[in-house]
């Protein structure tokens, strides 16, 4: 037999064991399976840039809530190390109200970054834009006694963090703005 015969009876040997004729190509037959396949959500991997403006949006949120937890009896000017205006203006404004109201903040707030995208860059610095999910479920206004006060918005809400990382080395959060919807 020769070479050519032989590759011809193994195609139509192989033909009759798959059902397929020599003229079409054979057809995958479907296997019915009980296993469940599962998909796992990736978790982000962040640059070194990116996790240090993460880091800087954690860092002030840190320092926002220790100081909205005593409103009365902390330094207000701790805001600075961590955030520029307008970020550093709003809170003080906050907390001059919570603390005119006797009103305090119990527990913190949470934040879980989803994205982090670069801005501009000027002689300031590189800008980046952290987005995530603010949570405020284990959180809330109280006053003196404790209580809590103030109709309570949305558990969770969209955030975007405008973040400076400056020529200097250091990182401040300039802007920190609330979406519509929820997370």
């Amino acid at each position: 037999m020769n070479k050519l015969t032989r590759a011809l009876t193994v195609l139509a040997l192989g033909c009759l064991m798959t059902g397929c004729s020599p003229s079409s190509p054979a057809t995958p037959t479907p296997v019915a399976t009980s296993e469940s396949v599962t998909t796992a959500t990736p978790t982000p991997q962040w640059t070194d840039e990116q996790q240090a403006a993460i880091d800087a949006v954690q860092n002030y949120l840190q320092v926002w809530a220790s100081i909205g937890q005593d409103p009365q009896g902390s330094d207000w000017a701790a805001i600075r190390t961590v955030a520029s205006d307008p970020s550093a203006n709003n809170a003080v404004s906050t907390w001059m109200q919570w603390a005119q109201a006797g009103h305090h903040l119990v527990g913190a707030p949470q934040f879980i970054p989803d994205y982090v995208t670069p801005g501009s860059t000027d002689d300031q610095g590189d800008r980046y834009h952290v987005h995530g999910c603010y949570i405020i479920t284990d959180s809330y206004l109280a006053d003196d006694a404790g209580n809590r006060v103030g109709v309570r918005g949305a558990d969770r809400k969209p955030a975007l963090y405008l973040v400076l990382h400056m020529t200097t080395g250091d990182y401040l959060v300039l802007e920190d703005t609330s979406e519509e919807g929820t997370c």
